[in-house]
């Protein structure tokens, strides 16, 4: 047995190294050039790199022949460690092509379009830090999502190569959520090798031998770093500094954390901090009932009174006070919050969950995969021609970035409430964001779109019935509605209750059953044109159910609704809830797998999905004339 872990260890090591060279293939070199500099790039260059004329020309030159509005330089003498960092970083063969690819490189220097600098507001500037330029990275590429590329620039020379902290401050700041533990993967490497070489000495010595050797092996052919530092990083690798890289960036950010607050950045945040906590504390102390409507008796959705009730959970994503109950109707099988949340209620507990204090996690968790997406983009039926497409409820414009590069031809336009949209007209991934409510926009929208999408957003609203109203009557003739929401009727739910991602308490107010909603659609002259459950199943169910686990055992303890502060036993009943929750992940994913076939057939599905085409109005032709 400790053979065959020595053995798969080392075999491992091989593997990864040259998954790690793969990942560099479409890394290509910029030809030389001497035309000058376009006007409309300009250039964002770290302290201490040296990016001469020739460099800048050869920049210039292939952003305008390959139609890149950023450009990642790379330098051919970048030292070898960030050679491995940029190989684990960036898939280059599909980098470009990715719009969700977050926005990742050497961190030396950038070419960008002016109109780009402009748009996101950031300074043209050559003293820019390594860390500052990482994260100009991340945000310039959702602002040029399908023309940021990377090429290696002749002349360009790298910075001095830091500490080992700052290298793993780096990799910190580039794993955005929710990918963040992935940067400190290294240390498991050195750990598997070094149990190895005491496990098996000659596998070991193998593996250990293959570690040292795999940067020099990913750089050949492709980077000319300096002997010196390749021996330094090999020699490192055979001491396993990894280890030491965590303490020692973890001692860097204390440190960085203490300066601030020292200085006026600081005070600004801790202010900052201050005024959100005592804002929020100041309305849980007025006490949270107020943030309830008067519980209902009868169905919202068809007025029987034959109401049962399903769960009572709190707020298990921000654990936000107070409780919250889903009844369900007997008769319609409709569920819905009772009470509902007041208008109070809704400001409070949509706060600093789409935008604010969660914008990070949540552009993590949207952006973690765009196969959802382009599902939703390809449910149109095949003789549908659609130009104009309105998707209500779009968050940041995730969906409409994927869908206009699978549509070309259509113009995507949002509807949103909150901050996220507006983001996502400036970034470019919508053409007009509508920042209201959506019955609010029947007059200015009539008529306008020829397909209107509500991917999770019925479900949130008040009166999904308005809703409705609003799109039959906004929609022409012949258009079409496309609504995906949670199934409520299905297993999941029945399962995980209270813990189940559908439920989302207490923004999901009402969950409407397959069948009510076809019928209320055809009620509006909505035909439905096609239903689809299994193609729509959202895998997850046990996994989300372990991090609202993970939630209620500790939340994050900087949060300001919390009745408590952020003391150093709350983080560290933090860090005790993730380490206990952190086996059961995988095995969830197992749970999650077996269930998938059973949930993927019939009407299991946690989710489902409803085409619908508007139908002609056929009135009778007047008396006396011809039908």
């Amino acid at each position: 047995m400790r053979r065959l872990f020595a053995m798969t260890t080392c075999a491992l090591v091989v593997a990864n190294g040259v998954r790690l060279r793969g990942r560099l293939k479409g890394l290509a070199r910029a030809d030389e050039s001497n035309d000058p500099v376009d006007g409309a790039h300009a250039f964002l260059v770290a302290a201490g790199v040296g990016l001469p004329e020739d460099a800048r020309r050869a920049a210039s030159a292939r952003a305008r022949r390959h139609g890149l509005d950023v450009l990642d330089l790379v330098p051919a003498d970048l030292p070898p460690e960030r050679v491995l960092d940029l190989a684990r970083l960036v898939d280059t063969s599909r980098y470009r092509a990715n719009r969700f690819a977050p926005g990742r490189g050497a961190g030396q220097a950038l070419l960008v379009a002016r109109e780009i600098l402009a748009r996101a507001n950031v300074e043209e500037r050559d003293d820019y830090s390594e860390l500052e330029l990482a994260r100009l990275t991340h945000r310039l590429k959702q602002y040029a999502p399908s023309t940021t590329d990377l090429a290696v620039m002749p002349g360009l020379t790298a910075a001095p190569g830091g500490g080992v902290a700052e290298r793993v401050q780096l990799r910190l700041a580039a794993y955005h959520h929710p990918y963040q533990s992935m940067a400190v993967l290294p240390v498991a490497r050195t750990a598997a090798v070094a149990a190895s070489c005491l496990a098996s000495p000659a596998w070991g010595l193998a593996a250990l031998a293959a570690t040292t050797a795999q940067p020099a092996a990913i750089a050949a052919g492709r980077f000319s770093p300096a002997a010196g530092d390749m021996i330094a990083l090999s020699a490192r690798r055979l001491v396993g500094w990894p280890a030491f890289a965590v303490l020692a960036a973890r001692a860097t950010a204390q440190k960085a954390v203490r300066a601030r607050r020292e200085g006026r950045e600081g005070a600004v945040a801790d202010s900052e901090e201050r005024r959100r906590r005592a804002l929020y504390q100041g309305e849980i102390a007025t006490g949270v009932a107020r943030m309830l409507d008067e519980r209902r008796e009868s169905c919202p959705w068809c007025g029987s009174v034959a109401l049962v009730p399903r769960a009572e959970t709190a707020d298990i994503t921000l654990r936000k006070p107070g409780r919250f109950r889903y009844d369900q109707c007997q008769d319609c099988q409709h569920v819905f919050l009772n009470p509902r949340l007041a208008p109070a209620g809704l400001d409070f507990y949509y706060r600093d969950f789409y935008d604010g204090l969660q914008t990070e996690q949540i552009e993590g968790m949207f952006a973690a995969s765009d196969l959802g997406y382009r599902a939703r983009a390809k449910l149109l039926p095949s003789e549908a021609r659609p130009t104009s497409w309105l998707d209500v409820g779009a968050g940041y414009g995730h969906f409409c970035l994927v869908a206009a590069g699978l549509l070309p031809d259509v113009t995507f336009d949002a509807v949103d409430m909150g901050h996220g949209i507006d983001e996502a007209e400036r970034r470019g991934w919508v053409g007009r964001a509508y920042r209201k409510m959506f019955p609010d926009l029947v007059d200015e929208i009539a008529g306008r779109y020829d397909v209107i999408s509500m991917f999770h957003y019925l479900e949130h609203t008040p009166d999904p019935r308005a809703e409705l109203d609003t799109a039959a009557e906004a929609l022409p003739a012949g258009g079409h509605l496309i609504i995906e929401v949670p199934h409520a009727q299905g297993p999941s739910f029945r399962l995980f209750r209270g813990f189940w991602v559908g439920l989302c308490p207490p923004q999901h107010l009402h969950l409407i059953s397959p069948d009510e909603l076809v019928r209320a659609l055809a009620e509006r002259g909505l035909r439905t044109v096609k239903i689809e459950f299994g193609p729509a199943h959202m895998f997850g169910d046990a996994v989300g159910a372990v991090f609202y686990l993970t939630q209620k055992l500790q939340p994050n303890p900087t949060l300001p609704w919390l009745p408590y502060e952020a003391t150093a036993w709350r983080r560290t009943r933090r860090l005790a809830a993730q380490t206990v929750a952190a086996p059961l992940f995988p095995l969830a994913a197992v749970v999650d797998a077996v269930m998938l076939p059973f949930l993927l057939t019939g009407r299991r599905s946690n989710v489902y999905r409803v085409v619908a085409r508007k139908e002609p109005v056929i009135r009778p032709a007047p008396r006396g004339e011809a039908a």
